[in-house]
């Protein structure tokens, strides 16, 4: 393998960030995250947020406290490192301490990287928030695709990458996402898109005519991967469309898979962590890795 980490026009180098804690979600997600970017050629560079304070309101902590965490962070930094190293010879690792809360360092870091990772349900750092605080967050306000890494570490999975279609996205950013992994990684994708018969005002569903709607939602699915699907001839696609819940259909779709990709639009106001009903379904439930791409 070569490692591909040039950028055009002077751009930061190529890379994959994830957030590094003591958790054993963060350390299953860190060896997700070196597998990817061996596959794809890239280099990783793992970080540990301090969340140390600042000099406004700060809190008066014990005479050394702030160097003996840098200390114990760059310690768990340079193992995991060497872990990951053994792991995948010939993977780049870099570290960083941020003394930065952990969602405030991961999103400054998507700025400069293809990609960043964070693990669900830790303890501490970037795991150990509830969901909500850092991989919605992350995803919210991610510069690039955001992975969340949740639950057991997974049997080897199949070489497939599940692209979720929503009813409205015309954004070609998690299309384009899903079809240059899939090409770096040699897999190939599945595109699903999900629907649900319109509900009537008296609650009940009704379609007058399933077949030909799902004919018609699947020609719009054919339609909006047409442009990005032509300039990868060679990745292998397969297309469905599904009646049912998005996040039950996206989840079982995706299953024993290698990633699942969806969509969602950045939130750039500090305050606000929406990233749909979708989004928020999948994070805490999918056993698939879900890369949340912005869609605009």
């Amino acid at each position: 393998m070569t490692q591909n980490t040039e950028a055009p026009d002077g751009a930061a180098p190529r890379r994959v960030v994830v957030g590094i804690d003591t958790s054993d979600n963060s350390a299953r997600a860190a060896a997700w995250a070196a597998r990817e970017a061996f596959g794809r050629g890239l280099p990783l560079h793992l970080v540990y947020a301090t969340d140390l304070p600042g000099p406004i309101g700060m809190v008066i902590e014990p005479v050394g406290y702030a160097q003996s965490r840098r200390k114990e962070a760059q310690a768990l930094l340079d193992r995991v490192a060497d872990d990951l190293r053994e792991q995948q010879p010939g993977l780049t690792v870099t570290t960083e301490v941020s003394e930065l809360a952990a969602a405030q360092t991961l999103v400054a870091l998507s700025e400069g990287a293809d990609f960043v990772v964070t693990g669900t349900r830790g303890h501490g750092g970037f795991t150990g928030m509830l969901l909500g605080s850092v991989s919605l967050a992350l995803a919210a306000h991610s510069h690039c695709p955001a992975v969340v890494v949740r639950g057991e570490e997974p049997a080897p999975a199949l070489n497939e990458i599940v692209l979720g279609i929503g009813p409205a996205q015309q954004a070609e950013g998690p299309v384009r996402f899903a079809f240059a992994s899939a090409a770096a990684l040699g897999a190939t994708i599945a595109a699903v898109r999900a629907w649900q018969p319109a509900s009537a005002d008296t609650g009940y569903y009704h379609v007058l005519d399933i077949p030909q709607t799902e004919a018609k939602i699947g020609a719009e699915l054919t339609h909006r991967l047409e442009a990005v699907r032509a300039q990868y001839p060679d990745v292998k696609v397969s297309e469905h469309v599904v009646r049912g819940n998005p996040v039950t259909v996206l989840i079982n779709a995706s299953r024993g898979s290698r990633m699942l990709v969806v969509g969602a639009h950045r939130r750039r106001n500090p305050l606000s962590s929406g990233t749909g009903y979708v989004v928020q379904g999948l994070l805490p439930h999918s056993p698939t890795p879900v890369a949340v791409v912005p869609a605009g």
